[in-house]
C-alpha cells in the first residue's frame, strides 16, 4: 500500500518492480499519447506536430484494403509514437525505481515561484486588494485540505478573519502586510501553515539600511529573558531579563510574537519564537537604534541602546548554556568515519580501553532530494561501523525539521525487520493547487514528465477536485536492506524534532524499533501536512497550504500530544546528557545480550 511523505509527496514504500512493470504495459497498450514536438532555435519558425497512438488505432482494422499514398505516412508516425511512449515510459519508471538519484529531475517547490521585483516590494497596496488577499488565504484551505479545521472552528477563522481585515485601514507595501498573512496563518494553529518572511524582502531592508535587533530571546512564563546576543553587542548578556523593548512592555512584545507561530503544541511554539525573535521583532516594526530596559541576573536595572546587525550575526553569538548548542565531553567527540554533509557518521570510543566503540549518526534532514545519497551514505556509514566492531548504533534527529519519510524507512530497512507505520492513517485532497505541487517539484527541463502521473498515482488522478483519498495503513515488515546492523540502536530526539522527522520518531516509539532518549517532539503527529507554495493574488506574498492529513501511528485521533521518548533527559548546560545517557544504554543492552 503507498505512502506518502510528509512534505513533498513522495511514495514510503519501494515498490515491487513488476507492479511498475504492470502499469508500463498497462500504458504502452492502451494510454493515448499526444507528443509535441518544437523547435527553440532561436529566431527559427516554430514547428509543431502531433503523433497520436493507441491500442484501438493498432487493432482497428482499415476496411478499405486498398493502397493509399497516406498509409506509409501514418504507419511512420504510428512507429514514432510507439516509440516516443516507450522511451518516456522508461524514463519515468527508471527515475521511480532509483536508477537515477531524484535530486537530478526534482526541486523544492519554493525555488519555482518567482522572487518580488523591487517594485512589487515597494508597491502600496489598496486596502481592498489586501483584504481579498486574506479571503483568499481562507479559500486556499478549504479548497486544498481535508479539513483545515483540525485544531481550531470555523468560526473563530472566519473572526479572525475580519478582524485582520477591519484592521487595514490604508494602503500598505508587502512588508507591511506581512505580520497579518502570518497571523492569519498561525491562526489555524498547523505548524506546517507557518508563514516564513520571504528572503526577497529582508535582503530590500538590509539594502535600505535596516537592520536586526542584536539578540535573540527566549519566552519565560509571560517574560523574556535574552539566550543569545551577537558578539559585536556588549551592552546585554545571555541571562538578562527583557523589560521592555522602545515603549513596548516585554510581556506585549511576547504576545505579539506568539500570535505569528501556529503553535500545535506551546512548546514548539516558543521554541519558533526563540529561534525567529529577531526576524519576527523586524516584521512587528522594531526600528533601531532602540533603547532596551533589562533586569540583570543580580537583580539590579539598566537601559541600555542597541544598534542592529545583519542577518550573518547569529554565526558567532554568545549564547546562554540552555540556548547552546548540546557539546560532548572530549570522551565522546570519536573518529569520523563518513562525512557527506549534511550527514555524518562518527565512532565515539569506548570508556576503556577493552570497551568496543560506538557508531553515532547525525540526522539532520529527510530532503526528499538528497535520498539517493542518505542510500549511500547509509551503506558507507553502517559497512565502516561494522568492520570497526561498534557496539552499539546511536542516531541523532533532535534537529531533524522533516522532509520525505523514505529516508526514515531507508534507514528502519537496515536496523529492523519488524513490522511498523509511521501513520495510520493519510486523507488526501486533490485541488488544482496540489496538481500543479507535482509540476513545481520538477526542474523546468523535466516538468513534462508529469504526464505519467497516471501510472503511478492512479488513485490520485482519478479523483476530481475537491474529492479525498484515504488510505489506512496497517504495520508491516520492509524487506531488510544490506548492510545492516543488528547491534542495541538508540534514536535521539527533540524539541525540533519535526515532520517526517517527527513520523520517524513516532514508529519507532510506538513499535519500540529503537530505544528513544531526549525529550518530547515539537511537532505533535496527528497533523496537517505535505505543503505547497501559493502566491496571494494581490501581494503575491508566498503562503503554504497542506493537501494531507495524517494520523498518528497508534490510530489514536485523540491524542493531541507530542511523540515522548521511552527515557525522558532534561538538557544540562555544558553537556550533552541525552547522548551520555544513549551511550549508558547502549552498553547496559550489549551487556545483556552477552549474558
Amino acid at each position: 500500500m503507498p505512502g506518502y511523505g510528509r512534505r513533498w509527496g513522495q511514495s514510503t514504500d519501494t515498490p515491487k518492480t513488476s507492479k511498475y512493470l504492470t502499469s508500463l504495459v498497462g500504458f504502452l497498450t492502451s494510454f493515448r499519447f499526444h507528443i509535441r514536438i518544437e523547435s527553440q532555435v532561436p529566431g527559427q519558425k516554430v514547428f509543431l506536430r502531433d503523433f497520436s497512438w493507441s491500442q484501438e488505432s493498432e487493432m482497428t482494422k482499415d476496411t478499405d484494403s486498398s493502397p493509399t499514398p497516406t498509409k506509409p505516412r501514418r504507419r511512420y508516425r504510428r512507429w514514432i509514437a510507439v516509440i516516443a511512449a516507450t522511451a518516456i515510459a522508461t524514463l519515468v519508471a527508471s527515475i521511480f525505481l532509483g536508477f537515477w538519484p531524484r535530486s537530478m529531475f526534482m526541486q523544492n517547490p519554493w525555488d519555482a515561484i518567482p522572487k518580488a521585483t523591487p517594485e512589487q516590494i515597494a508597491k502600496l497596496h489598496e486596502p481592498e486588494a489586501l483584504r481579498a488577499d486574506l479571503d483568499a488565504l481562507v479559500a486556499l484551505h478549504e479548497r486544498t485540505n481535508p479539513n483545515p479545521y483540525l485544531r481550531v472552528s470555523k468560526e473563530s477563522i472566519l473572526a479572525l478573519t475580519e478582524r485582520l481585515k477591519a484592521s487595514i485601514d490604508r494602503p500598505m507595501t508587502r512588508r507591511e502586510f506581512l505580520p497579518l498573512v502570518m497571523e492569519m496563518q498561525a491562526g489555524y494553529r498547523s505548524d506546517h501553515y507557518g508563514q516564513g518572511v520571504p528572503n526577497e524582502e529582508l535582503d530590500a531592508a538590509f539594502a535600505r539600511g535596516e537592520r536586526l535587533l542584536p539578540f535573540r530571546a527566549a519566552p519565560e512564563g509571560d517574560g523574556l529573558v535574552v539566550v543569545a546576543v551577537a558578539e559585536s553587542e556588549r551592552a546585554i548578556e545571555p541571562g538578562d531579563t527583557i523589560v521592555r523593548i522602545g515603549n513596548v512592555p516585554a510581556a506585549d512584545h511576547l504576545a505579539r510574537l506568539r500570535a505569528l507561530q501556529p503553535g500545535e503544541s506551546e512548546r514548539w511554539r516558543d521554541v519558533c519564537v526563540r529561534q525567529y525573535f529577531s526576524v519576527n521583532s523586524w516584521v512587528l516594526g522594531i526600528t533601531l537604534p532602540t533603547e532596551v530596559e533589562l533586569i540583570r541576573p543580580d537583580g539590579s536595572r539598566h537601559v541600555v541602546t542597541v544598534g542592529g546587525v545583519g542577518d550573518g550575526a547569529r554565526k558567532s553569538e554568545r549564547t546562554a548554556a540552555g540556548d547552546a548548542p548540546p557539546t560532548p565531553p572530549a570522551a565522546l567527540q570519536g573518529e569520523t568515519l563518513v562525512d557527506s554533509p549534511p550527514f555524518r557518521c562518527v565512532l565515539l570510543p569506548g570508556e576503556s580501553p577493552d570497551a568496543a566503540p560506538i557508531a553515532l549518526i547525525d540526522f539532520p534532514t529527510m530532503d526528499g532530494t538528497l535520498g539517493g545519497q542518505w542510500d549511500t551514505f547509509l551503506d558507507q556509514a553502517i559497512a565502516a561501523a561494522n568492520a570497526r566492531g561498534a557496539a552499539g548504533l546511536i542516531v541523532d534527529i533532535r534537529k531533524n525539521g522533516g522532509g520525505s519519510t523514505d529516508l526514515g524507512d531507508a534507514f528502519l530497512a537496515r536496523v529492523t525487520d519488524r513490522p511498523y507505520r509511521m501513520n495510520s492513517k493519510l486523507v488526501w485532497r486533490r485541488s488544482a493547487e496540489s496538481d500543479e505541487l507535482f509540476r513545481m517539484q520538477a526542474k523546468p527541463i523535466w516538468r513534462w514528465l508529469t504526464i505519467a502521473l497516471p501510472i503511478f498515482i492512479p488513485e490520485y488522478t482519478k479523483l476530481e477536485h475537491g474529492e479525498d483519498l484515504t488510505y489506512d495503513f496497517e504495520a508491516t515488515s520492509n524487506p531488510r536492506v544490506e548492510p545492516g546492523f543488528d547491534g542495541p540502536a538508540c534514536l535521539l530526539i527533540g524539541e525540533q524534532t519535526f515532520s517526517a522527522a517527527m513520523d520517524l520518531a513516532d514508529g519507532v516509539r510506538t513499535y519500540d524499533l529503537m530505544l528513544t532518549i531526549g525529550q518530547p517532539t515539537g511537532g505533535v503527529p496527528n497533523s496537517l501536512g505535505d505543503i505547497g507554495p501559493f502566491q496571494l493574488p494581490n501581494s503575491r506574498i508566498a503562503v503554504s497550504y497542506s493537501m494531507k492529513l495524517f494520523v498518528r501511528a497508534s490510530g489514536d485521533e485523540t491524542d493531541a500530544g507530542p511523540v515522548r521518548p521511552h527515557i525522558e533527559v532534561a538538557p544540562v548546560a555544558d553537556r550533552d546528557a541525552a547522548l551520555e545517557r544513549a551511550v549508558e544504554e547502549i552498553r547496559k543492552m550489549q551487556a545483556e545480550r552477552k549474558q
